[in-house]
């Protein structure tokens, strides 16, 4: 069991007090009972799990900053919550993001006799895969103009690490007059993706993403690698070339794919995510337009004209927790035998996954494996891994 000093009043981590053994047991039953009447019994009872560790998984973190009390707090809510527990460390965290969260908090800004009290708002706090510091703030818009007019809170920050405010995560910077400055996003490597390895325990080299702190990606690097190798099994299995990719974000699966598969379509709807994964390819020998072809818009409504799913051999799919929505409409209308043979299919909500997935065996998809990526210890959160075969 996880050692942990706030285990009986944070919220963050709300299984950490239960065994692994129970967790492990709690999370595969949480699974199958959501797809038993969509998934063979045999394929579920050969469901995988896999666990990573009980620790230092994450690198970068969401807290809630808090001072309506006067006493300015950092942390996550409370087991009821009602408030926000104080975090001074976090087990969950990686040294590199711990010793982070121990200098934020030594800045001014969580000071009580700091020149201005800012009463709510969220803080993300991430590192690099080599160490850059980077925290996101998340503030009302009033309490942005007082610290940019205050402006020593946040020179004192700038000199800690990189700084990203507000939800267009636009750069602090000191400009030529050494003013203070909100300038647009700057995308750097902040995250990291891995090239296709032969097992899951297989070092496998790093690849560079952009993005902004304030970016979308997994939690951390460790459990990352893990669920990229596990998701590159499923595709390498089937022996597909020709995969074309839905919600792509910055590149975290699309650039291992482009390495494992002749040609890879990827689409994202995040103009700045793909921004980013084009950045990214253009650090690789990876050919835009020949190995890997970009495409800008929202998968998950329904297109008439369709998304030339004939095309592909597979389909890989990374939803948000809405799941695909009416991304499937334009396969139903396709002939059986045009569609796809295989799909598969990474989600972090087992209710999203579970409708798809009855939508998938609705249009002739037959799970062929599960596997549940525990990247999320201590709670009841998991990661699937799932992969189809088309019976036609």
């Amino acid at each position: 069991m996880l050692a942990c000093s706030y285990s009986s009043r944070c919220s963050g981590c709300d299984w950490l007090l239960l065994p692994q053994d129970e967790q492990r047991q709690r999370k595969i039953s949480d699974l199958c009972e959501h797809i038993a009447d969509c998934v063979p019994k045999d394929v579920i009872e050969h469901l995988e799990f896999l666990e990573i560790s009980q620790g230092g998984l994450r690198d970068r973190v969401d807290l809630l900053l808090d001072n309506r009390a006067g006493s300015p707090k950092l942390g996550l809510f409370d087991r009821f919550k009602t408030g926000v527990v104080d975090l001074e460390g976090c087990p969950q965290l990686s040294p590199n993001l711990e010793d982070w969260l121990c200098d934020f908090r030594g800045l001014r800004i969580l000071s009580p006799s700091a020149p201005i009290s800012i009463q709510r708002g969220s803080v993300r706090l991430r590192v690099s895969p080599t160490g850059k510091r980077g925290v996101w703030l998340d503030l009302a818009n009033v309490d942005v103009k007082r610290l940019l007019d205050e402006g020593s809170i946040l020179r004192e920050m700038l000199a800690a690490g990189t700084v990203e405010i507000g939800q267009r995560r636009k750069r602090l910077i000191i400009n030529d007059s050494n003013l203070l400055k909100l300038a647009d996003p700057v995308l750097e490597p902040w995250f990291e993706t891995y090239n296709e390895s032969t097992t899951v325990e297989t070092p496998s080299q790093a690849i560079p993403l952009y993005c902004t702190i304030g970016s979308f990606t997994q939690p951390g690097f460790k459990a990352n690698r893990t669920l990229i190798a596990t998701a590159l099994k499923t595709v390498r299995e089937s022996g597909a070339r020709r995969v074309m990719e839905f919600g792509s974000g910055i590149g975290n699966f699309t650039l291992p794919l482009t390495r494992l598969c002749e040609r890879v379509d990827a689409f994202e709807v995040d103009a700045l995510a793909l921004t980013g994964l084009k950045l990214a390819a253009a650090k690789t020998d990876i050919v835009l337009g020949e190995h890997l072809h970009i495409h800008e818009g929202n998968f998950q409504i329904h297109r008439k004209e369709g998304l030339g799913f004939e095309q592909a051999d597979l389909i890989f799919v990374d939803p948000p927790r809405s799941g695909l929505m009416k991304f499937l409409d334009p396969l139903a209308h396709l002939a059986p035998e045009r569609r796809p043979e295989y799909f598969v299919y990474v989600s972090c909500f087992a209710e999203s996954f579970a409708a798809d997935t009855r939508r998938l065996a609705s249009l002739g998809y037959r799970a062929q494996s599960i596997t549940i990526v525990d990247q999320f210890p201590q709670s009841r959160h998991y990661e699937i891994v799932a992969s189809f075969r088309s019976r036609h």
